[in-house]
């Protein structure tokens, strides 16, 4: 058995970073704060967030997927009392640049901000 112990991996022209493209690591993901101005506190392939209203965001992928047939899973992970719904996506289609969240209140009457939403996509990168 041989062990690998690298630092740093790069790519085949030795100074840009090795690329996932055609393996199941997720291609992105995102730790959000739905609430007053919406922002991720960290993560991996995402450019940009746009807010759509109460529980609404839009992620813009860093670099694009091959289509908009991805697998998006996400999950509340607030510690509040009041319960919330995340749906991925919701109303809108997921394209190859960018993916949808949706807050729901508990009963899922109304979209609602949520504190804490973590999501990730698995799919291939363009």
């Amino acid at each position: 058995m041989s062990t690998i112990k690298a630092d740093t991996i790069v790519a085949s022209d030795g100074s840009s970073p090795v690329t996932l493209t055609k393996q199941s690591a997720e291609k992105a993901w995102a730790n959000t704060n739905q609430t007053s101005t919406q922002s991720n506190r960290d993560s991996f392939n995402v450019a940009s967030i746009t807010d759509g209203g109460s529980g609404v965001t839009t992620l813009a992928f860093t670099n694009s997927m091959n289509n908009g047939n991805y697998s998006t899973t996400g999950q509340e992970g607030s510690t509040n009392t009041i319960g919330y719904v995340v749906q991925m996506p919701y109303n809108t289609t997921n394209t190859s640049s960018q993916y949808g969240i949706v807050g729901f209140n508990n009963d899922r009457t109304a979209t609602a901000d949520v504190v804490v939403v973590n999501s990730a996509v698995h799919g291939d990168l363009a």
